[in-house]
């Protein structure tokens, strides 16, 4: 299975943490990444993702609209990736029938997924818009291939 963990785009500040927006640069740098993500991916013939699953906080919820402007695929939200989820959680956003699903969420967990599975902590932490494929055979330590990365757009 080929994953994608996406963290979020730059957000605002906002009453609750929860309700945190995108900020127009986060948009603009979303878009960009988006569109590079699609170049890297048409050059080395890798598998367009079938679905974006995504934390159901308004900045991951808006990430997963713009990623998926570009990409044309479906969104779920998933609780199992919003903050303070574990990665034991994740396995429910999974779906190993998939080819590459793209996971939008936050951080330390988009980074701790990474890192599990790669058993690794050698990729730097993913900023904000910041994305990395694997390949997954199973959601256990070790158990991943890096195929590409940007951690700081």
């Amino acid at each position: 299975m080929r994953v994608t963990v996406w963290r979020h785009g730059e957000a605002g500040s906002a009453a609750s943490d929860r309700e945190r927006a995108l900020t127009d640069r986060g948009r603009r740098e979303l878009l960009i990444q988006a569109r590079d993500f699609v170049g890297r991916s048409c050059a080395t013939g890798a598998q367009k993702p079938v679905a974006i699953h995504h934390s159901p906080w308004l900045r991951t919820t808006q990430t997963a609209d713009v990623l998926a402007g570009i990409l044309e695929v479906p969104v779920v939200a998933f609780a199992t990736l919003a903050p303070g989820s574990t990665l034991v959680d994740v396995d429910q956003a999974l779906d190993p029938g998939e080819r590459h699903i793209v996971l939008v969420s936050h951080q330390p967990l988009v980074s701790e997924l990474l890192w599990f599975w790669l058993d690794s902590i050698d990729l730097p932490p993913l900023a904000p818009g910041g994305w990395a494929t694997v390949d997954i055979i199973a959601h256990a330590r070790g158990s991943a291939e890096l195929l590409d990365a940007c951690v700081a757009p």
